[in-house]
């Protein structure tokens, strides 16, 4: 009896901390789930000026960007300017320059990774807006996801051939479902991609 209340006992602290271990929202996202080097509700990054005068113009030179024949870098045909994109469209999580590969949500504001690797779900922040003022939904994350791999550069084909599918669980909740656990850059890299309004490019 005594070996059979221990063996029981056993089981359910295994329940016990196997549900303390499940996936959790968080405010950023590493490669092998180390911790982040900022907290959550961090203010700014430690090499940013949040005292920095803001406004004016930026000008960049023929020589920094090189000849282009169109704006957005997002497709192989003809020539993109680089990182002009970054200027007009947020990405769900920005990449911090001070430490290995890791994301902290911009437009998402949480993200969360299944313990197994084979999903990953993104909060979308509901004061998210684009420039004219719109909200950003989960339908625009879904409709930029299939657009860039429709009609974008095959780096988005090859980058996201892991990708099972694309679930709009509520106007600010996606999900992200994957056919594999190895890439373990791949959450990372999802966060990464800025968010189209689909209102304004749907018939563009």
């Amino acid at each position: 009896m005594r070996l059979k209340a221990i063996l029981a006992f056993g089981g359910c602290l295994a329940a016990l901390l196997g549900f303390n271990v499940q996936a959790a929202p968080t405010h950023a996202l590493t490669v092998y789930g180390e911790a982040p080097r900022y907290p959550q509700q961090f203010q700014h990054f430690q090499y940013t000026n949040p005292d920095a005068p803001k406004g004016g113009s930026l000008r960049r030179s023929a020589i920094e960007i090189g000849q282009f024949d169109h704006i957005l870098p997002y497709i192989d045909k003809g020539i993109g300017v680089s990182e002009i994109d970054g200027w007009l469209y947020s990405p769900l999580a920005v990449r911090s320059l001070d430490e290995p590969y890791t994301v902290y949500g911009l437009v998402a504001r949480r993200m969360e990774r299944a313990d197994d690797g084979l999903w990953l779900r993104f909060y979308l922040d509901p004061k998210a807006r684009f420039a004219d003022g719109k909200p950003i939904r989960a339908e625009d994350v879904r409709f930029t996801y299939d657009l860039l791999l429709r009609d974008g550069s095959l780096k988005y084909r090859t980058q996201f051939a892991d990708v099972a599918d694309v679930v709009v669980e509520s106007p600010t909740q996606v999900r992200f479902d994957f056919k594999t656990n190895q890439n373990r850059t791949l959450a990372l890299d999802l966060a990464s991609l800025p968010v189209l309004p689909e209102h304004w490019w749907r018939n563009r």
